[in-house]
């Protein structure tokens, strides 16, 4: 009896290892896509002046992307879609097709962009193109730093 319980233990401690691999991003049918790994979760970015305050919220979630930017004078803009990130590259894409724009031209289009995780992937420089321009970004030149939240 105890090699039957021995044996059922380490099947269901396999188990729940390989499934614990799956939720990590690996992209299986039954777990988060491999885009969690990298950005999944929000992000914020934030510029005080002497005038206002501006904060863009990043929202990454398996496949989806959503951004809100505020300003003090209570004007809020909102973009939203889908996402596809290429982490091998050097550096690392990203390619953001909008969905939803405080200007419709944008739905439909894809931008291409590049990001960069620090050390301890807790802030993301990221350089993105205009919707619809098909040159990608080639260095963090004008880039902003998000801090994951």
């Amino acid at each position: 009896m105890n090699g039957k319980v021995l044996a059922i233990t380490a099947l269901i401690t396999g188990l729940i290892a390989f499934s614990g691999c799956l939720g990590g991003g690996s992209g299986g049918a039954t777990g988060p896509s491999q885009y969690a790994t990298e950005l999944e979760g929000t992000w914020v970015f934030t510029v005080t002046d002497t005038n206002f305050t501006y904060t863009s919220t990043w929202v990454f979630s398996d496949t989806n992307w959503t951004r809100t930017d505020v300003q003090t004078t209570d004007q809020t803009w909102a973009w939203n879609g889908t996402f596809s990130l290429n982490s091998a590259a050097t550096p690392r894409t990203i390619d953001m097709l909008c969905a939803g724009s405080p200007d419709s031209t944008d739905i439909g289009l894809t931008a291409p962009g590049i990001y960069a995780l620090s050390a301890s992937a807790t802030s993301c420089t990221l350089s993105v193109a205009d919707f619809g321009d098909t040159v990608r970004p080639s260095d963090f030149n004008g880039a902003i730093v998000l801090t994951k939240q």
